[in-house]
């Protein structure tokens, strides 16, 4: 990427999402305004262009919260498809999920005049994410709207996704749009637990060191599913990428040219069932069992750019690839199988003749 451009892009994306997240939380202030600066651009693994932003905006519930027992949920959807108090409690939360409930909450809330009609983010105590993710999504869009930004901004419909997407259109930008994704999240700093395999006993990738400062910074929340909080890593691997070539080795550079090959393996216009996440946790898989910085130097970089293309053909091919902080996530899930196997087929084409690939 030219810094340049760069610097150009994000002079004109910073000060509309720093506008629209004021007025979100004059609106609500238990949004805070500043983000959290997550995303590839963040940590140095953009390729190409800087034309996507990654933030992650904290909803305050006022307290630092860690694993529980809890009183069981009785929420659910009803045959209107509303989401209202149940007789029968939820489910326990499958891999990668948890309830979140914070004792006293909802009557804070509804003492400050925060918890009323559409604004309200709680049953019991328990918060909701498809509440959350629906009451961050109108705020936003009545941001958007306003005349002074609704020229700039599209704010697309609500999705799965966690995120909020903004699409910027402006004449001071390089390239046609850039792609502002904001998450509200809940800053949990719950523990790791035995059963999430991290840290891994006798692993010598990370250093303990940073062990410990990703242990400091815990296990938060994002509202991807509707009823379920799915644990969010994303500070945890911020961290860890933090500092990861401090002696001159190649890990990012490796990362930023398996996401550009990754371009011919999965084309626009075709399922993206390999994401660049999913090629962050390669990366973390191959640090994990190649530590020595002797295996990271400038002259083992294609070594080791062969090696996770292998790594990756053999979690496709067994039809699971393990999140880095917790491998009872399956990343590869629910993946279409049909397209995995064409993606397979790509990486293979590219290992016979890598030549044709990187010219």
């Amino acid at each position: 990427m030219s810094r340049n451009e760069t610097r150009q892009n994000v002079n004109v994306v910073m000060p509309l999402v720093n506008d629209i997240l004021r007025y979100v939380h004059e609106k609500d202030k238990r949004f805070q305004v500043q983000p959290l600066n997550v995303g590839s651009y963040y940590s140095h693994l953009k390729v190409s262009r800087a034309d996507e932003f990654d933030y992650s905006v904290v909803l305050d519930v006022g307290s630092s919260l860690d694993w529980g027992i809890g009183t069981p949920s009785y929420y659910g959807y009803n045959g209107s498809n509303e989401l209202v108090l149940s007789w029968i409690p939820l489910p326990s939360p499958p891999p990668g999920k948890c309830l979140i409930e914070v004792g006293g909450l909802t009557q804070r809330w509804n003492n400050e005049g925060l918890n009323e009609g559409p604004a309200c983010l709680t049953i019991d105590d328990h918060i909701i994410p498809i509440r959350v993710k629906r009451r961050f999504k109108v705020l936003v869009s009545e941001a958007v709207n306003r005349p002074h930004i609704y020229q700039f901004v599209d704010a697309r419909r609500l999705s799965e996704s966690p995120a909020t997407t903004l699409i910027i259109s402006h004449p001071n930008i390089v390239g046609d749009t850039i792609s502002v994704d904001l998450t509200p999240l809940i800053k949990s700093h719950a523990s790791f637990q035995p059963e999430f395999g991290w840290p891994r006993s006798g692993a010598i990738w990370p250093s303990c060191i940073k062990i410990q400062e990703i242990i400091a910074e815990g296990i938060h929340g994002v509202a991807k599913d509707p009823l379920y909080w799915s644990l969010s890593f994303v500070m945890c691997e911020k961290k860890l990428l933090d500092g990861i070539d401090s002696n001159g080795t190649c890990r990012k550079k490796s990362q930023r040219i398996m996401k550009k090959i990754r371009e011919s393996w999965c084309p626009k216009g075709t399922k993206q069932v390999i994401t660049s996440y999913h090629l962050q946790n390669i990366l973390f898989w191959e640090c994990e069992s190649r530590p020595s910085d002797e295996e990271w130097t400038n002259e083992q970089l294609s070594i080791r750019i062969e090696s996770m293309c292998h790594l990756l053909i053999q979690n496709i091919q067994r039809g699971n690839l393990p999140l880095y902080f917790h491998t009872g996530v399956n990343l590869l899930e629910n993946k279409d199988r049909d397209v995995l196997d064409k993606v397979v087929q790509n990486i293979y084409r590219f290992l016979n003749n890598p030549e044709h690939y990187l010219i």
